[in-house]
């Protein structure tokens, strides 16, 4: 059976551009009304405005951000991304992987599963 990932692909690459541009709105205005994201290192569902106030405090604190070794797998319930995420902090550079499982439903992200590695993230406090 083949499937049609069209849909699937635009939103993703429109996923990866506002993520790279670094503003929460165009990346909140890619997630359904209802929408939940979740961190393995909280373990808690947020709604989009939570998840808006997090991407905000980020920016703030988390500057200049670069993806490295970036990588994106499409399949028909939507994309699964990899990469290093690199960014300057008071304390200096950060680099921690981060994979991202993205469920798309009617060219909305519906639900993102964000797992950061939590080593890198305890020893930045």
């Amino acid at each position: 059976m083949s499937w049609d990932l069209t849909q699937v692909r635009a939103v993703a690459e429109q996923w990866e551009k506002a993520c790279r541009a670094g503003q929460s709105g165009p990346i909140v205005d890619l997630l359904s009304d209802d929408a939940v994201v979740w961190y393995n290192f909280e373990q808690v569902d947020h709604d989009r405005e939570a998840y808006r106030a997090i991407l905000d405090a980020s920016y703030k604190s988390f500057r200049n951000p670069q993806y490295r070794d970036f990588r994106v797998m499409h399949h028909p319930g939507g994309f699964v991304e990899q990469a290093t995420l690199e960014g300057e902090t008071d304390n200096g550079v950060v680099s921690t992987p981060f994979l991202i499982v993205a469920t798309v439903k009617d060219d909305k992200i519906t639900r993102l599963d964000e797992y950061f590695d939590s080593t890198v993230m305890r020893q930045q406090g």
